[in-house]
């Protein structure tokens, strides 16, 4: 490697050290300020994070209103839980609902601010399939990616033979940070004794009735015809008209057996063994 190399390196380095050290004490300051339990709610891209979000918070809701019939909206939800880690951003919460953060980011110094740390994930293949459309459709194709790249991105059998091992990184490092794990092939199995446990483990109010609720109104259908209804097809994509698709698409679990090459498919099982064994329902 280069001189020139290593010193861009080197001040990439340094810049997020001080990037992450001013988050974790801006963060510190914001959260000691509050008795209420800390939550953070982490996943790789499209791992069904936002899933999970609106089963909690349409439980949340529920249980101000049980009278409610459907699905908070996208805005609404990115409203009430408007924190994230990595932003440092430290907005008010608004009374009634939980002190909750989310990131993507891989474990950081701030994920030891909080209390109860959730960690959501989802199968790799469907996980990068869903992340490659979402990165696919904007105005730049992905443009967090070196401009190297992009064009080669364009396959999804490359996509997601080069993103593999990130997504194994982030697997295997989160795992050992989490205080409860979600998994989105058990989730789409039964849903309603998932997010019990996890209501269970926050120590929230518990109520069977507003449980199966959330979790049929939290529906992906149900969430997609809203994002349709609303004008909030972006979800949780750029809302300046750079992301051109539509946040929500199907939700199914192996999507991945018709998108990818089987050389691909085989190619990511070698690498990560254990998937057989956390995702047996998306094996043959």
């Amino acid at each position: 490697m280069g001189t020139s190399n290593r010193r861009v390196n080197m001040i990439s380095y340094l810049k997020d050290k001080y990037y992450w050290y001013n988050t974790n004490q801006k963060l510190k300051q914001f959260l000691k300020g509050s008795n209420d339990p800390k939550i953070l709610m982490y996943g790789y891209p499209k791992s069904g994070n936002t899933w999970l979000r609106f089963l909690l918070y349409n439980y949340s809701n529920l249980l101000i209103n049980p009278e409610k019939t459907h699905t908070i909206t996208f805005d609404r939800l990115n409203s009430l839980q408007s924190n994230v880690m990595d932003k440092g951003t430290t907005f008010a919460i608004e009374e009634g609902f939980p002190l909750f953060y989310r990131t993507h980011k891989i474990y950081k110094r701030p994920y030891n601010l909080f209390d109860k740390k959730i960690f959501m994930h989802r199968n790799p293949l469907d996980t990068l399939i869903s992340a490659y459309h979402f990165y696919k459709n904007r105005e730049i194709p992905f443009s967090d990616d070196s401009k190297e790249l992009r064009t080669k991105l364009q396959d999804i059998d490359f996509y997601v033979a080069y993103k593999i091992d990130m997504w194994i990184k982030f697997y295997r490092t989160s795992i050992k940070h989490a205080d409860f794990i979600m998994n989105y092939s058990k989730m789409k199995q039964d849903c309603r004794k998932e997010l019990s446990s996890l209501i269970s483990f926050l120590n929230w109010s518990y109520d069977e009735d507003l449980i199966k609720k959330s979790v049929e109104i939290s529906d992906f259908k149900k969430v997609k015809q809203m994002g349709v209804d609303t004008g909030q097809s972006y979800g949780n994509g750029p809302k300046d008209g750079s992301f051109k698709g539509e946040f929500t698409r199907s939700g199914e679990e192996a999507q991945f057996r018709d998108e990818l090459k089987k050389e691909t498919i085989d190619f990511v099982l070698q690498k990560f063994p254990e998937f057989k064994t956390l995702y047996p329902t998306c094996i043959e």
